[in-house]
């Protein structure tokens, strides 16, 4: 048998032996949500139909149109990074697990979520500074108060309009102790509206 000849029955056998390779050209979407958007549509396609897709989220609605999977996701409430999955099918059995991420923009930028003092360190002060950005559904921060009596606290406006630091200083570093500074807004939204800090001395 000739080289040519060889070669052509490999490719018969493999065509016979191997199924099409079901594909998404997208498996896997980064979503930039705006602030106080609720709902997204993506769109999945596959290089063949889709029989059925599981979604992973109540907040996540499917639809098939041939070989292409529409996910509505309700993103109200979302806050930082969030991942969702859906399980799709395609009309060979094969299974491809879709991802969508999402990052909604901070509506306050904290510089830390927790701050933190070792055991037996010296007393020293700490600052906590907070940002309101362009376009966020914060308009102010209107309290900041203290969840513990382990520290002092004092919390001072900002040299430009939308900045606010709270400084915060522990009592005593000799043992383990563990506060909350809760920082409210002026926001509508539940999810922008309080902030837990962590203060800690570990």
């Amino acid at each position: 048998m000739t080289e040519a000849g060889m070669m052509w029955r490999v490719l018969a056998f493999l065509s016979v032996a191997l199924p099409a390779l079901a594909g998404f050209s997208k498996p896997v979407q980064n979503v930039q949500l705006a602030h106080g958007q609720n709902s997204v549509t993506l769109i999945f396609e596959a290089d063949r139909p889709i029989r059925k897709a599981k979604a992973h989220c109540d907040c996540t609605r499917t639809r098939i149109e041939s070989n292409r999977l529409l996910a509505t996701v309700d993103t109200s409430k979302f806050d930082g990074k969030v991942a969702k999955t859906i399980d799709a099918t395609t009309d060979d059995g094969r299974t491809t697990r879709l991802t969508m991420n999402f990052t909604v923009p901070a509506a306050l930028v904290l510089s830390a979520r927790t701050l933190q003092w070792k055991v037996g360190s010296a007393v020293k002060a700490q600052t906590l500074r907070m940002t309101i950005p362009k376009g966020s559904p914060i308009g102010t921060v209107t309290e900041a108060a203290l969840s513990g009596e382990a520290f002092d606290y004092s919390p001072r406006l900002g040299k430009r309009p939308g900045e606010f630091s709270v400084i915060v200083t522990p009592k005593s570093t000799a043992q383990r102790v563990l506060n909350r500074l809760i920082v409210e807004t002026d926001s509508k939204d539940p999810r922008f509206a309080r902030y837990i800090i962590y203060l800690r001395v570990k």
